[in-house]
């Protein structure tokens, strides 16, 4: 991506400079204020990055504040761009990445009126897991609003908020009915990355399934994922589940070395990735050793390594849901053509897209805003893509549609459970953590 950019902000440097051959009436708008002058910068530089520029208006009103300007030359397919002045955030944030735990939420089992949200993975380290919060924890409120179909929206909202205040509900002794029992309260705060959560081993009868619970592409975690990977190796696994129910996503060169070591035969030069962009950016594609290369971590980037722990799989099983996004749809979807695929659970969020900041370059700045435009759509090394509604699982599987929830990555939860079942035929497999 870093030789693409410098591409792009060669030809944003072109692109700025004045046209003196153009007649009055085609010239383009002189700015005279400043505010004229922010939102101009903004028009150049999405004219030139995003994807969707050739929909763009000709002539957009350069009077609008900066943040109103900009979404006004947003296209209607975009769902992800976002633009900030450094002292706002730019786009909205999950429960994960403000209180560090994942939800659904589930129609209530007791009361078909009423929903009850269920969480189904919390952050170690983060303000939730301090809080004492855990995996198949439920509540039935949000700011003592009641959670119903006609307020689901609106509870959403508010677990995008700096704050937030949930009423925990339990099963009583003999699972008859939900009782609400404490309220609890979360803050944002910095929620650490992790990326690796659990790797473990089924068998029975002798035939091993190793099972990876992959819930961030983190470059820092790259070498925890290929010790991950090893291990499986090591207990030579012949079956493998990829959980990447809560991966939003992140760093596409570390999702590329985790592909590289599923491959059923790993060819380093094999295209992995078309990245599809505008006029300007053209079409860029790029080979698992290309993809690699961009990583800013040393673990894995020599495919010796990578080869050396390739499973040799015919198959893998992905586990996903509707938090699955971008790199790690990307992980999901551009593997396909290289062993075969077989997705359990959700539909995905569909972010078949990249993007990178956009910035004014200039010494000194002369715009303080930062934009984050979508500039390419992704697809897989023959060109094959256009996911943007989302992948779709080959075996439909609703995690929080029994409750209570059972421990992740065990026998009980069901999305493992159907791999299992594909697998060995049962879930009465053992368990062995690694």
């Amino acid at each position: 991506m870093d030789k693409v950019k410098i591409l792009i902000y060669v030809l944003l440097s072109l692109a700025l400079q004045p046209n003196t051959s153009c007649s009055k009436k085609d010239m383009p708008f002189q700015p005279t204020d400043s505010l004229g002058k922010i939102n101009k910068w903004v028009y150049d530089s999405m004219q030139l990055y995003y994807y969707w520029s050739a929909d763009m208006p000709a002539h957009p009103d350069y009077s609008l504040p900066t943040q109103d300007f900009f979404k006004q030359l947003l296209s209607p397919k975009d769902r992800f761009s976002w633009i900030s002045n450094r002292s706002t955030t730019g786009s909205l944030k999950t429960s994960a990445e403000l209180y560090g735990f994942h939800y659904s939420l589930a129609t209530h089992p007791f009361d078909a009126q009423k929903l009850v949200g269920v969480i189904t993975c919390v952050v170690p380290g983060s303000n939730a897991a301090t809080r004492g919060m855990k995996r198949g924890m439920l509540f039935s409120a949000v700011n003592d609003k009641a959670i119903t179909p006609q307020t689901r929206f609106a509870a959403a909202q508010a677990l995008q908020a700096e704050s937030a205040i949930l009423q925990l509900a339990a099963f009583n002794i003999d699972q008859t009915a939900l009782v609400d029992s404490v309220r609890i309260g979360v803050q944002s705060a910095y929620v650490p990355q992790k990326s690796v959560y659990a790797t473990s081993v089924f068998e029975l009868n002798g035939k091993k399934t190793g099972y990876l619970a992959y819930f961030l592409c983190a470059e820092k975690d790259d070498g925890i994922l290929l010790q991950s990977i090893n291990k499986l190796k090591n207990e030579a696994v012949s079956e493998c589940i990829i959980d990447l129910r809560y991966n939003p996503g992140g760093s596409v060169a570390s999702a590329s070395k985790l592909a590289a070591m599923l491959t059923g035969s790993f060819n380093p030069n094999n295209i992995f990735i078309t990245y599809r962009g505008n006029r300007y950016g053209g079409a860029v594609k790029q080979s698992f050793q290309e993809a690699i290369a961009f990583s800013g971590n040393a673990s894995g980037k020599n495919m010796s390594d990578l080869q050396a722990r390739n499973l040799g799989l015919s198959r893998v099983f992905m586990l996903t849901s509707a938090a699955t996004a971008s790199a790690a749809e990307l992980l999901a979807h551009n593997l396909a053509p290289f062993v075969q695929v077989i997705r359990i659970g959700e539909t995905t969020l569909g972010k078949d897209e990249a993007a990178f900041p956009v910035e004014d370059k200039r010494s000194p700045r002369q715009v303080e805003w930062l934009i984050m435009p979508i500039v390419y759509k992704i697809a897989d090394g023959a060109g094959k893509g256009d996911y943007s509604t989302g992948l779709v699982p080959d075996y439909p599987v609703n995690e929080v549609s029994h409750l209570p929830l059972s421990p992740l990555g065990q026998p009980g939860d069901w999305p493992v459970d159907k791999a299992l079942t594909l697998i060995y035929g049962t879930t009465a497999v053992t368990v062995t953590s690694l």
